[in-house]
């Protein structure tokens, strides 16, 4: 994500020996060993759960983008028209949503955490980047685009 220019650049620095990306590395680490004082079942349910708010911000902007460009040139495309998208982004909407109010308070708790980390962790990368805090790699021109 480095090498995107989506991270900072120190966040490419790889190890001599192995040339992995370390800090990459001890981040996953500490936050397995944070996470890992968890019952099993709630971890599961939380990265569910997360997954879940994932697949509904897909369909949500699956439906928004045909909505308000449906000519847009696109590598490709549903063949279905407005309502037929919409009822077939409903149905699994539904399962996520009925399986994300049935489920503990520790997965509310954790996946509120983990949302909103990321969440500030957007923005203050979007500061960082603005206010040249951190160095950042060039992004390539497709991505500039967004």
């Amino acid at each position: 994500m480095a090498e995107i220019g989506i991270l900072p650049k120190f966040f490419a620095s790889r190890a001599k020996w192995f040339n992995t990306p370390w800090i990459g590395i001890v981040i996953c680490t500490a936050i397995s060993l944070a996470v890992s004082y968890m019952n099993f079942a709630d971890i599961v349910a939380s990265a569910n759960f997360i997954y879940s708010l994932g697949m509904l911000l897909e369909f949500s902007a699956f439906i928004w983008l045909r909505w308000r460009w449906p000519a847009m040139e696109r590598p490709f495309k549903v063949p279905m028209k407005m309502p037929g998208l919409i009822v077939m982004c409903l149905v699994p909407s539904a399962f996520l949503v009925v399986l994300m109010v049935f489920t503990h308070k520790t997965v509310f708790l954790v996946s509120a955490i983990m949302t909103a980390a990321g969440i500030l962790w957007f923005g203050l990368m979007k500061i960082c980047k603005r206010k040249k805090i951190f160095k950042f790699d060039p992004q390539p021109e497709a991505m500039e685009a967004s």
